[in-house]
């Protein structure tokens, strides 16, 4: 099964194709692409045309090699658009007539407790669903479990995680694939596809906290004990250092870019206070910084997008009860000093993101395809594509045996 991971990023678009093994499940990375583009800002869709005219581009690619391959397709979606709610409910398992009160917990239970949590989690009537990812049950006053089926009980409590999207948020980035005719297609929240691509299941039953540094945007994902607990998108990214440096160096934004990725430290306190960094302005002249100033101005902006993270993480509490150490991934995780920044502001381990259960020629895949490889990998391990999976292999038989009848005759 070919699969094709599409990560429409603030800047570029990044593509994963992707074989999974029928016997195995074992999934090959076969190709990967990046192309810069002018269709979303922090993670939004700001330009159809030119998001569908960046997607040929990337099929063109493809096609010599693999365009008839190609059986699914997904998504990432990301963005302020995108929003997260949890949602509790408890139903009655009992029917009045019945003497003993304790019934056995069904499928058709599971159902209709997830529905009612599902509800209470509900922002607007505009909103369209993105994920239901149910907590944990629990039944009576028993201990919480993730399967109630086949135990007994008189009420059964859910708690649902659920993330939704605008509608025309929505339907902007289907829009996409489907202009090309392509109707097997799936949409996932970006951060949960990140995640993936770092985490394994022992990682989640552990308990994981995943920060994704991007050019426009920060990802925020928590798992404990094997459950997703939170996916959150922080509207700010490495892109605001490049700003910050560009202003107060005074200088361009290439060269900031340049200066930022290649002279600052986040960490201020390892940079050097004597060593002088030349930047051009914008006139003939150029002036000269210290390596330390230039690493105070980056620390700084970081340190503030850190606290947003670091306050959405302390809304759960979970800094109490994860204590593996933080994973900081994306492109901006490259900066020099970004993980020991965090962990001196938290007192907490950090380890640079490294994809897992994915092989490759290289198997040393760059931060920039995480999110494209893990669309994948989500993709096959959530089992997205469900029935589809099943009808493609049944047209892919039908198809042969219409072109074995078409070359007899």
């Amino acid at each position: 099964m070919y699969i094709l991971g599409i990560d429409l990023g603030s800047k570029y678009i990044k593509a994963a194709l992707c074989v999974k093994d029928a016997e195995t499940d074992d999934i090959t990375v076969l190709k990967l692409l990046k192309l810069p583009h002018k269709a979303s800002k922090q993670g939004t869709v700001t330009d159809v045309v030119k998001a569908k005219e960046a997607f040929g581009t990337i099929l063109d690619k493809l096609k010599l090699e693999f365009s008839e391959q190609i059986e699914y397709y997904v998504l990432s979606i990301s963005g302020d658009n995108v929003n997260s709610y949890s949602g509790t409910s408890t139903i009655p398992l009992w029917k009045q007539e019945n003497e003993d009160r304790r019934v056995k917990i069904t499928k058709s239970h599971v159902n209709d407790v997830l529905k009612a949590a599902k509800m209470t989690a509900y922002n607007k009537d505009d909103k369209v669903e993105l994920h239901s990812i149910p907590q944990e049950y629990q039944i009576d006053d028993q201990p919480a479990t993730q399967n109630p089926i086949d135990m007994y009980g008189v009420k059964l409590r859910s708690s649902v995680y659920v993330i939704q999207t605008d509608k025309s948020n929505m339907e902007n980035l289907t829009s996409i694939p489907e202009s090309y005719s392509i109707d097997d297609h799936r949409v996932v929240f970006a951060p949960l596809a990140t995640a993936e691509a770092v985490l394994d299941e022992e990682d989640k039953e552990a308990g994981a906290i995943v920060i994704s540094l991007g050019d426009q945007t920060t990802e925020l994902v928590v798992y404990l004990n094997g459950i997703l607990r939170m996916a959150k998108v922080i509207p700010f990214g490495s892109g605001n250092i490049t700003k910050d440096l560009k202003i107060l160096l005074k200088t361009d934004y290439a060269t900031a870019n340049a200066i930022k990725k290649e002279n600052a430290n986040a960490f201020s306190k390892d940079a050097s206070p004597e060593k002088l960094i030349e930047v051009p302005n914008s006139s003939a002249q150029k002036n000269e910084y210290t390596e330390e100033h230039i690493s105070k101005i980056t620390e700084a902006r970081l340190k503030e997008i850190y606290d947003f993270v670091t306050r959405e993480i302390y809304k759960g509490s979970y800094q109490r009860q994860i204590h593996s150490p933080v994973i900081i991934t994306g492109p901006g995780s490259r900066l020099n000093g970004a993980d020991k920044l965090f962990s001196e502001i938290n007192n907490s381990r950090t380890v640079k993101g490294k994809v897992t259960g994915v092989k490759g020629k290289t198997e040393d895949f760059t931060e920039d395809y995480f999110t494209a490889i893990g669309l994948v990998k989500y993709a096959i391990r959530n089992d997205i594509f469900g029935e589809d999976e099943d009808l493609g292999k049944k047209k892919k038989i039908w198809d042969r045996l219409k072109k074995f009848v078409s070359d007899l005759t």
